[in-house]
This record gives structure tokens, sequence and C-alpha cells, in this order.
């Protein structure tokens, strides 16, 4: 069964882990960490390489995670000088089709989520959907656009769908959510700042609820308890220790 699936509760490392201690951002070595942690699942981010492969990168440009030695956009340079850059302790750009290889043999969960700030959406979605189709994995694709969700749901209707939200988004936005239900999504996933009291789950009918970013351990449990569906952290090991204290099964 998909863990997307999964009655019990579970943790989704962010970006696979971030902060000290943890390998780089969006790396093979940080989504394994996060494995290793316990997560069920691993986040990322995809947008696409000059030649419009899916690589696995957050930022539009490459000036953080090079300390600023480098700030082209990800998008103008090729695979190859891709891979070539060396983000910290000899970790490296993945393409989106190397994790999800990597994903399968022990049966992890990826979200993927695609990026819309980006010059052409609709490459992001098709460069995903190819990386899809070469590997047989328990994927989940997330955006905060709901035309990059459509159009996921045309190209590969079969994967499952989450919204995002963000506490900043304008008005409107609220009111396209609460159009959103099955089968566009199968999910949405709120910031934590707008998760309010009360159920959780009880307020998005037929919806499964994950909650970012979740790195306090007793916002993780009360989430929970409350019914969220998964919670993605930057700090898994963490956030399953404490769900499993706080008797919430992981």
């Amino acid at each position: 069964m998909s863990v997307w699936q999964s009655v019990a509760p579970f943790v989704v490392g962010h970006r696979g882990g971030r902060g000290e201690g943890w390998p780089p951002e969006n790396t093979l070595e940080a989504f394994e960490r996060a494995r290793q942690q316990g997560a069920r699942a691993v986040e990322l981010d995809v947008r696409t390489s000059a030649e419009g492969e899916a690589v696995v990168f957050h930022d539009p440009t490459m000036t953080r995670m090079t300390s600023g030695r480098d700030s082209r956009r990800v998008v103008d340079i090729p695979l190859g000088q891709l891979r070539a850059v060396d983000l910290g302790a000899g970790s490296r750009i993945p393409t989106l089709v190397d994790v999800l290889a990597w994903a399968r043999s022990p049966g992890i969960g990826v979200n993927v989520e695609v990026k819309y700030d980006v010059p052409n959406r609709t490459d992001v979605v098709r460069a995903a959907a190819r990386a899809m189709r070469q590997c047989d994995t328990d994927v989940l694709i997330s955006s905060f656009d709901p035309f990059m969700l459509a159009a996921v749901a045309a190209l590969a209707p079969a994967v499952p769908r989450a919204l995002l939200t963000h506490a900043g988004q304008p008005r409107w936005a609220g009111a396209v959510q609460a159009l959103l239900r099955p089968p566009l999504v199968s999910a949405m996933h709120l910031e934590r700042t707008q998760v309010g009291s009360g159920s959780i789950a009880g307020k998005y009918r037929a919806l499964r609820i994950g909650i970012w970013t979740v790195n306090s351990q007793l916002e993780a449990v009360d989430f929970v308890r409350r019914g969220a569906a998964w919670i993605i952290s930057d700090m898994a090991g963490d956030v399953v220790e404490a769900l499993r204290g706080g008797c919430a099964p992981v």
C-alpha cells in the first residue's frame, strides 16, 4: 500500500533535513539520513536544468547553496555542470530520477514539489512526469499552483496530488482552496501557522492533511492528535521520537 494512503500518521523529511549536523538539503545524503531517522517519506523540490531535465533543487538560483560562489539560474545551467557542483562534503545535486531510484528499494515515499517560480511551469510538470514514468516509486506531487496540479493530473493521472498553502497567500487563494476536492487533489499541505484550534481533518472534507514545516516536538504531537496525516519536518528523527513518546503511531 502507498505510504500516502497509510492510516497511521508519519513523518516526512523536509528536503531530507536541514540544520546543524545535516548534509546539504535536497541531496541523496540528506534523504538517506531522514530514512535512517525513521521518516517514511521525504519531500523535495523540482525545477529544470537547461536541457529540461528534472533536477532536485529548491532555489531558482545557485547563490544560497554555493555561499555566493555561483549566482546563475538553475534553469540556465546544463545538467553536467549542475552535477559537478559540490554543495559540501562531496554532496551533489541529484536528478529526480536519481532520487526516485534511491527511494524505490527501501520503499520510501517521495513528495515531489514542482516549483512555480520558473520561466515555464509546463516544462517543469512535463519533466517531473517523465521522471516518474521511469521509476516505479511511491510518489505524491504537490504545488502551490493549482493549475500545475491540473497539468499533472492530465499527464500522470494515477499519481496523487496535494495543494500547498501558506499564510501569506492572497484572499482569492482561500476561495480556490475551498473548491479543491478529489479527484484533482487528495491532500492539502498547510503551513503550520495556518492551523487553528480544534480538529484538523474535520475542516477539510475528503482530504488528507500534511503540516509543514514542523520542528517543534510538542506541535507535532498536537497536530497528529488533532488529525494530521503526516508531519513535514527539517528534523525527522526528533519528530519521530516525539510522536512515539506521545503515543502517536508513526
